[in-house]
């Protein structure tokens, strides 16, 4: 462990995970997996097992723990993965003393080692789960909160209820990585609730750790750290034990020096982890030192699993709410502009609502030679072409547009920030959005900048920040930021606007050139076919992203009962284990599906194969039967016709067609008694699929625009689901219809035989 100056770079760059000790909480062993033999020791070893650690080197594990702990472990699924929930084995075994042991033993398998970290066992293995009150409010809190901040603070209470910390805080990273504390916990006379900590305090090094470990105790800074020694290496590779998983892993020198400077004697971060990336932190702190059970910590290490997926699907909401606002704006733009191909007399009538959504104040529409402005904007104009040189994606986003081109003070007061957004290929036609100044006021935890001394030796040092006393700072010049939901908001605008320009541009190009009535027809509709299927994607994408959160969820919570059944010796009978796997490969098999429909809607991507359409057709209805409730008033009948061929298709996007179909019948019938009728049959160079119910039939005032998204026909919510079927079938290269009956409703569907399409 290094004992020298910290230079200046030495936060970003510090190998904190090969800082050669343990915190002494615990003993270490190392182990070579192909050999069975210890190659490193903490120094208290002894204290565990009655052995010093340069004797245990270069012994067997299994002469050291026995036998039966040895193969007991060995055993043991221990691959760490990310983010890392270390989970305990029970070891009792004859010291080489002769002394009974019984150790606490976390192992994990790291770089060709078998690393284990030996606690004295608590007399007491309840588990926090067990406690009545504890569960009833974790299930009881976590119903209510609507907001995100309120969630965190019912997540700080419970933490603090559960470690008995004295302070515990929630703290969200923004975009610079810098955090805030949006809840807190404490029984201190003091509150650090809405202060801001800068970047520098949480280095990369550390910020990589927290995503590799859900948790990081440190019951006393002030304990001497236990060195690990190592046995020499025959190739001469005698580097410090890689300890990136270890949870005993001691204490970084500047951070030691960090808490100190705050007062703390005892910290734990419970790392919020949201699609691989740190989201924010539980920071919990405590002024004497602090030791937390084992039970406790795999408490807090589920617990911190759970309060990730929770906020983060609390902000996947914010963002679904806010993309449906945008695509629907955008569906009324694209339907009032069927009827008025002027784009800037469209955007007069949306300005209020378009400005709204993103918290605009002003806005400048630029098509061709004509310039138009909405809302507050600067007396004197300003010119974007700084912002402009930004472009990526058709998009430029900036908070502060001084620091881009030069502002009065006037043009500075009414337009700090902008999005520019291209609406045309050539960058000509653009639409510019703008943000006036957000005077704010940061509440710092201390002046943010770290401290640049020089040591007896000579070398520069930085050192941690010696007051955390309140420290404002006050921002000016800058708009208010834009969110990551404003920049999807931004998007799906651009997207529509784009579209309804470039069909602009191509009908003045089909009059100039003085085509046929027909062919600007044709065109129109293509146009706003390709625009239909775009947003049917955007919104498809959002709420792939707001269904895979649950479902992962889903999946490491059966996969948790599992395991704890295993840590806790309960032998499950054969067919509760059978239920645990299905419910863990029902849940994958749901998450493909979601994942194969996105990106099909939003590329038009099919995973085209030779098969029978039957048993296709025939569980996709089985499926929509079950779903309904197997209800005894509905029967389903199958009629399959023997000739039919193989065809080329996508086995998931078929069925989930015939699927939505089968469900839209059993709808329609409700409670009345009735039957469906799905058949097949061979016509011409198609196989035909259709679906016949005896319900009430469709009204005739929907027909028109049944295949179309956002009206709802037989199905409920945003009537999504038949303009699905017909892309889905389109792509196959088939087509679907409302076929007339004297009664009830028949929808039918072709798909071209195998031979067609291999041609």
């Amino acid at each position: 462990m290094s004992t020298g100056g910290i230079d200046l770079d030495a936060c970003e760059t510090e190998a904190i995970h090969e800082i050669g000790a343990i915190q002494p909480e615990g003993a270490l062993l190392a182990v070579d997996e192909a050999t069975g033999v210890v190659t490193h020791a903490s120094g208290n070893l002894h204290e565990y097992i009655d052995i010093t650690a340069p004797r245990a080197l270069n012994r067997r594990l299994a002469d050291l723990i026995g036998e039966d702990c040895f193969n007991e472990i060995s055993r043991c699924p221990v691959m760490p993965f990310v983010p890392h929930v270390p989970l305990p084995v029970f070891l009792d075994f004859t010291s080489v003393a002769g002394r009974p042991c019984r150790l606490e033993c976390t192992p994990h398998r790291y770089k060709g080692r078998l690393i284990l970290e030996l606690e004295k066992r608590s007399e007491c293995r309840l588990d926090l789960w067990e406690h009545d009150s504890l569960r009833q409010r974790i299930i009881s809190d976590f119903i209510t909160p609507g907001t995100l901040d309120a969630l965190a603070g019912r997540a700080a209470d419970i933490v603090r209820e559960a470690t008995g910390f004295d302070r515990v805080m929630v703290y969200r990273f923004a975009e610079d990585k810098h955090g805030e504390v949006i809840a807190e916990s404490t029984n201190q006379p003091d509150s650090f609730l809405g202060l801001h900590y800068p970047a520098s305090d949480i280095p990369e090094p550390a910020r990589r750790h927290f995503t590799l470990n859900f948790i990081r105790i440190i019951p006393d800074i002030t304990c001497t750290p236990s060195p690990v020694l190592g046995t020499s290496q025959p190739d001469g590779d005698d580097a410090p034990l890689d300890l990136t998983f270890s949870r005993l892993r001691a204490v970084a020198p500047v951070h030691v020096e960090y808490l100190s400077n705050m007062g703390v004697k005892a910290s734990m971060s419970i790392s919020l982890v949201a699609n691989n990336q740190l989201w924010g932190l539980v920071a919990c702190h405590h002024y004497s030192p602090h030791r937390l059970t084992s039970s406790t910590l795999r408490f807090c290490e589920i617990f911190g699993t759970n309060i990730s997926v929770l906020m983060q699907n609390r902000e996947n909401t914010l963002l679904l709410q806010r993309s449906v606002s945008a695509e629907r704006m955008a569906y009324g733009m694209e339907a009032a502009f069927r009827s008025d191909n002027d784009l800037h007399a469209l955007l007069r009538t949306h300005a209020s609502e378009l400005m709204g959504l993103v918290e605009a104040q002003g806005m400048v529409l630029r098509i061709g030679s004509r310039t138009q402005s909405f809302g507050i904007l600067p007396e004197e104009e300003i010119s974007y072409e700084a912002i402009a040189h930004q472009v990526e994606d058709g998009m430029a986003i900036s908070d502060n547009l001084g620091a881009l081109c030069h502002l009065s003070e006037e043009q500075t007061a009414r337009a700090s920030g902008a999005a520019y957004l291209q609406l045309s290929e050539e960058g000509d036609d653009v639409l510019i959005l703008i943000r006036e100044e957000y005077e704010q006021v940061i509440k710092w935890a201390g002046k943010p900048e770290k401290v640049e001394t020089v040591g007896s030796d000579g070398i520069k040092r930085l050192s941690p920040r010696g007051s955390f006393a309140l420290w404002r700072q006050e921002r000016r010049g800058r708009s208010k930021p834009f969110s990551y939901v404003d920049r999807e908001v931004l998007r799906i605008i651009r997207r529509a606007l784009f579209a309804l320009n470039s069909l602009n541009r191509e009908r003045a190009a089909v009059r100039a050139h003085n085509q046929s009535e027909t062919e600007k027809t044709k065109l129109r509709l293509a146009l706003l076919e390709a625009e239909r299927r775009g947003s049917m994607g955007e919104l498809a994408g959002a709420l792939a992203h707001e269904l895979n959160q649950p479902l992962a969820a889903v999946t490491n919570f059966v996969s948790a009962c599992r395991q704890e059944l295993l840590n806790f010796g309960v032998e499950a009978p054969d067919h509760l284990i059978q239920l645990i796997d299905d419910a863990v490969d029902e849940s994958s098999r749901a998450a493909d599906l979601v994942r194969r429909l996105r990106n099909f809607i939003a590329t038009g991507e099919l995973q085209l194969e030779e098969v029978d359409i039957h048993p296709i057709v025939a569980q996709a209805a089985d499926l929509a039967y079950i779903a309904n409730g197997r209800r005894d008033n509905v029967a389903i009948e199958m009629q399959f016709d023997p000739n039919v061929p193989p065809v080329f298709a996508d086995t998931v996007q078929i069925g989930q067609v015939v699927l939505n179909l089968v469900r839209n019948s059993l709808e329609a019938i409700g409670r009345e008694h009735g039957y469906v009728k799905v058949s097949t049959l061979v016509a011409t160079e198609h196989v035909e699929v259709a679906v016949f119910d005896n319900g009430p039939g469709i009204p005739p005032e929907v027909l028109g625009s049944l295949f179309e998204p956002f009206h709802v026909s037989s199905t409920s919510g945003m009537g999504m689901g038949l303009a699905l079927c017909h892309s889905i079938i389109e792509a196959h290269g088939g087509r679907i219809w409302h076929s007339p009956s004297a009664y009830g409703a028949e929808l039918r569907f072709t798909l071209p035989i195998e031979q067609d399409m291999k041609e």
